[in-house]
């Protein structure tokens, strides 16, 4: 890995880790509501993303670093897509906060938004499972 990817990657790790604190705070807070606020942060964040064009979500998944993710299988009612290498789900284990929670909905947020953007129609994802070594989760092109 270049020099310039090393430094993006330890900033990334920076702000993940004050993310989930102020996630898991605002869960205390909040309640329920942080999930959504999460989500919305995530969009408006996905928003602001610099996306190229795709025809298809295997094709948009491909311009997401630092993220690692992987078509599992296509089904009726969504592809189902592998999060192997999450910075969110390395957060989680580096400050001890829950998988699963408003911090993983700032991601949900953020990858409907960018997936949106990049094949020009509505997404939605949902988790399926969380676990240590990768996420399971369904996107649906609306």
């Amino acid at each position: 890995m270049d020099e310039e990817k090393m430094r993006k990657m330890e900033e990334l790790k920076g702000r993940m880790a004050i993310l989930a604190i102020l996630s898991n705070a605002l869960e205390l807070l909040s309640g329920d509501w942080a999930r959504t606020i999460c989500f919305i942060a995530g969009k408006k964040l996905g928003e602001n993303s610099d996306v190229e064009n795709s025809s298809s979500i295997e094709e948009a998944i491909k311009n997401v670093e630092p993220w690692k993710i992987e078509i599992f299988e296509n089904k009726e009612d969504g592809q189902l897509i592998v999060f192997k290498e999450c910075p969110i789900r390395q957060t989680h284990y580096a400050v001890c906060t829950n998988q699963g929670g408003p911090l993983c909905q700032v991601t949900h947020g953020y990858f409907a938004q960018i997936f949106s953007k990049a094949i020009g129609k509505d997404v939605k994802i949902e988790l399926i499972h969380a676990g240590p070594n990768a996420c399971l989760k369904r996107v649906v092109v609306e």
